[in-house]
């Protein structure tokens, strides 16, 4: 790799950022640790906060925790529209269905919930083996989830009619569908990816990933060919299930998180080390990197080449995955940044924390208040 091919950006809050970044300002007004950007936050959880969603039209959080509760909140206000009652663990999924009628809920122990939203009753639920993850068909009432025991369910709501992709014996860890809305792509505990035909439910291919044991998350690009897998960073072609390599730096041996920028070509890695590396997809080089002063926990894509990205101690970073500039920070959490959802329009950011709060910050104001 040629040594042009590498932009090092240093994001420590503590250090000097003039030899970086043209801008000298850039950094000069960075908001004080105790100073709070966001506009909204709800405070009614008593534990860490793990997960989060914004209606489309991002007027309605919803958000689930370690205290066994979900939310359903006004982003405006935080008044509570409705408390999703009878979990009986930790609450670690939280979605709202394609056109937010419904509201899905689930907990570890397997418990999940459908709320109809606009006049707030439970309108169907089940009970599973312990619950990996959970997330809604793009464009129909289907709710798919993927348990510890390795099924995944996938159901229409609220008939309640339930196909179930087989477990070869090993906990299903992530799933995404793709974006055909026929195929779901299935990470497990055992290192195993497997595409998977809905309608069919055969598996199209399975790829074992050697150098790490759990799949812990997989993303896939907005055509539906490429996927990355969480923490190896492997790349694999979804249309064959062919490997094509890992995309880590030297020193690294795997990713927390990762998200593609499918318009740009670009795939955005960040790890528990600081470093966050944007890749040139079709190159395999990289284009940009960084270093923060703490470890990264999410990465989500903003607009105009935009990333959001979240940290161990708690300011959210806004960064520039184009030029590998930082932008502005979101300050306001005080431990783990544990989820981001991005609203449809790209104005606001919801985000939940281990500091048992969630926050909505509006984008622009902190970059007016920034300039």
């Amino acid at each position: 790799m040629e040594e042009d091919d590498v932009e090092v950006i240093y994001l420590d809050e503590d250090e000097d950022f003039a030899e970086e970044v043209p801008d000298e300002d850039m950094f000069s007004e960075e908001p004080e640790d105790d100073e709070d950007f966001s506009k909204t936050t709800f405070a009614k959880h008593s534990k860490s906060v793990f997960c989060g969603d914004l209606s489309k039209n991002s007027e309605l959080a919803a958000t689930g925790g370690e205290d066994d509760f979900a939310y359903l909140w006004s982003t405006q206000t935080g008044d509570v529209k409705l408390t999703c009652t009878g979990h009986k663990d930790s609450v670690i999924a939280v979605c709202f269905n394609h056109d937010n009628k419904l509201l899905a809920t689930g907990d570890m122990s397997g418990l999940i919930q459908v709320w109809n939203v606009q006049d707030s009753k439970l309108i169907w639920c089940y009970e599973s083996d312990d619950l990996e993850w959970l997330s809604w068909h793009t464009f129909a009432n289907v709710l798919i989830a993927g348990t510890q025991s390795g099924e995944v369910y996938v159901w229409q709501i609220p008939q309640g009619n339930c196909h179930v992709l087989t477990s070869h014996g090993s906990s299903c860890t992530c799933g995404k569908l793709l974006p055909d809305g026929k195929q779901i792509l299935a990470g497990y505990a055992d290192g195993l990816v497997k595409l998977w035909d809905i309608k069919s439910g055969t598996v199209k291919w399975q790829v074992a990933d050697q150098s790490k044991g759990n799949v812990t998350s997989i993303e896939i690009d907005s055509s539906g060919t490429l996927c990355s897998v969480a923490p190896s960073s492997s790349l694999i072609n979804i249309s064959n299930g062919k490997s094509l390599g890992a995309l880590l730096v030297e020193g690294e041996t795997d990713i927390e998180a990762h998200i593609f920028s499918s318009e740009l070509n670009l795939l955005v890695t960040g790890s528990l080390s600081g470093q966050v590396c944007v890749w040139d997809v079709a190159k395999h080089v990289i284009r940009h990197q960084a270093r923060l002063d703490s470890g990264i926990t999410v990465l989500k894509l903003g607009s105009n080449g935009t990333v959001f990205i979240g940290s161990t101690r708690g300011p959210v970073y806004l960064c520039d995955v184009r030029t590998g500039s930082y932008l502005h920070t979101l300050k306001g959490h005080k431990a783990n940044v544990l989820s981001l959802c991005l609203a449809l329009d790209g104005g606001s950011v919801l985000t939940t924390s281990d500091d048992k709060t969630a926050k909505i910050f509006l984008i622009n104001e902190i970059v007016n208040k920034s300039g």
